[in-house]
């Protein structure tokens, strides 16, 4: 099979996206590139190629052009809608040649591990990749959201043994809210001048205080922070499930990774007990 991904089914995935999460896409055929919005707010720029102002929404988008691409049916037309006024246009979407994208190239330029304290960990993708040359098989046992809490249940079978490991991870909203938050403020605060700090103080709900006079990215500070928030939260769940299957791959693979708080909260647990029995 080829390595090529067409533009056509680039169109097709994005099309897919955009019926799952009830976005909308509108093509510029100038820029070569799609403007995408979903239910949640979610802006974003997708092209050309398959570059995206989003990381979320990029991943999303691969993760199914790998599915398109590794199906064996011919690939079916695309669902996009053709609209005048700059939207989106299939005929103009996949009528500006067919070159290919390089599927492989794609998958040998990606990063495979990230640093963490000090220490290199493979990360998400590294992981998945190992474990679909082994010919393990990943089911979700469960996922959901409600408006505090979101979860990912997720197994994974190695079919030659019927051994299977299993994983689940959930992120508790305010938990998840404030830890991105702060995330985020230090990120940005180490670009400020130090006659204009980004980060004041912290307010009453332990949220950072931002400073009304920083802008970034165009915007006042505090609203950049509420859309940053908004839409990591939006996709909370996906990352969840991200995260518990790389948890239950890395068990099968006896590489168990394990972040440096549970591990200095799993010494803590012992350490209570022993002085317990002391």
């Amino acid at each position: 099979m080829s390595g090529k991904v067409t533009k056509k089914e680039i169109a097709d995935a994005i099309a897919s996206y955009c019926t799952k999460h009830g976005a909308e896409a509108a093509y510029d055929e100038p820029t070569d590139s799609y403007h995408l919005k979903d239910a949640n707010g979610l802006e974003c720029v997708f092209g050309p190629g398959i570059k995206c102002s989003s990381e979320s929404v990029l991943d999303e988008i691969k993760e199914l052009l790998v599915s398109m691409h590794m199906d064996s049916e011919p690939a079916r037309g695309s669902n996009l809608p053709a609209k005048s006024g700059g939207q989106v246009n299939t005929q103009a979407a996949q009528g500006k040649g067919q070159e290919g994208f390089d599927m492989d190239s794609w998958r040998g330029k990606q990063a495979r591990s990230y640093s963490a304290a000090g220490k290199q960990a493979p990360n998400a993708f590294a992981v998945s990749e190992e474990a679909n040359k082994r010919g393990f098989c990943t089911q979700i046992m469960d996922s959901g959201r409600t408006k505090e809490l979101v979860w990912g249940h997720v197994r994974v079978l190695d079919p030659k043994t019927c051994q299977y490991r299993e994983d689940r991870v959930a992120h508790e909203k305010e938990t998840f809210c404030l830890l991105k938050a702060w995330e985020d403020a230090n990120s940005q605060a180490r670009y400020q001048k130090p006659d204009q700090p980004l980060i004041l103080g912290v307010q009453d709900n332990n949220m950072p205080e931002l400073n009304p006079n920083v802008r970034i990215k165009g915007m006042p500070a505090s609203l950049w922070l509420t859309m940053s928030i908004m839409r990591a939260w939006s996709f909370a769940d996906r990352d969840a499930i991200t995260k518990a299957e790389r948890r239950a791959q890395l068990k099968m693979l006896n590489r168990e990774w394990r972040e440096d708080d549970e591990i200095v909260l799993e010494q803590e647990e012992e350490r209570a007990v022993q002085e317990a029995r002391a």
